[in-house]
């Protein structure tokens, strides 16, 4: 039996949840990097990742960071490696639907994350785009409960350091004309900041909760730090207030 195949029957045999999803992403992340293909973990397990929140029936999104998806090659490691059951984009292993788009638009390619695993890194999608999508979705065209859960979520976790969020590019993404959501980012980090001090946590390094931070405060008060996951915890995952 090969190393994939071990790695196949170490995540056939763990629960299905947030941590065994990472697992197969790293595992089919870096079978793609050995035919030379870079790809970005999106969707719903980047936010996940992130949150560190349980993912009870977790699928896994890609695109390719570089490159394309030669159909030989997403072929080749789906059905001829990981033994997967689909066609070209859309696959499942085991229980986890996999799909891979052509393509994928993303305004700092330099603030992707690494998540280390056991079966290889899986590369998410910046938080910072991952935030301004949910806040613009929690109240545009009309408010959406579920996307302001989210977007607090994250916003919670960026300021008790969970990961490093980039708060100037979260600012600046929120003014763009495309989302104009610039106020509803100041409100909503107040109401997060309110959980961190009401749950004791660490307070942020960001200033004064009192009043709305402008654009040209946040670029002024905040220093750009160098992105880094910090290690989850599936006991943190499975007591999360957020079982998104």
């Amino acid at each position: 039996m090969g190393r994939v195949d071990d790695a196949l029957l170490t995540l056939r045999e763990m629960p299905l949840g947030t941590e065994r999803a990472l697992l197969l992403a790293g595992l089919i992340t870096t079978l793609f990097k050995i035919n030379g293909v870079a790809l970005v973990t999106t969707g719903q397990l980047a936010f996940h990742g992130y949150a560190d929140t349980r993912f009870d029936q977790p699928e896994i999104n890609f695109a390719p960071l570089t490159g394309s998806l030669p159909p030989r090659t997403v072929l080749e490691v789906m059905r001829g490696q990981i033994h997967a059951k689909g066609s070209i984009y859309e696959w499942h292993v085991g229980r986890i639907p996999v799909r891979f788009h052509n393509s994928i638009h993303i305004a700092h390619r330099e603030l992707c994350r690494d998540v280390a695993t056991n079966h290889g890194v899986v590369k998410l999608v910046p938080v910072e785009e991952i935030t301004a999508d949910y806040i613009l979705a929690s109240v545009y065209p009309t408010q959406d409960p579920g996307a302001h859960v989210r977007a607090h979520r994250l916003l919670f976790n960026g300021l008790v350091e969970a990961f490093d969020m980039n708060w100037p590019v979260l600012s600046s993404l929120c003014h763009r004309p495309e989302f104009r959501v610039g106020e509803e980012l100041a409100q909503m980090r107040i109401e997060a900041k309110k959980d961190v001090d009401a749950q004791g946590k660490e307070p942020d390094h960001i200033g004064d909760t009192g009043r709305m931070p402008s654009l040209k405060q946040v670029n002024e008060e905040v220093e750009e730090v160098p992105s880094r996951l910090r290690s989850k915890s599936e006991e943190a995952a499975s007591n999360s207030p957020y079982p998104i």
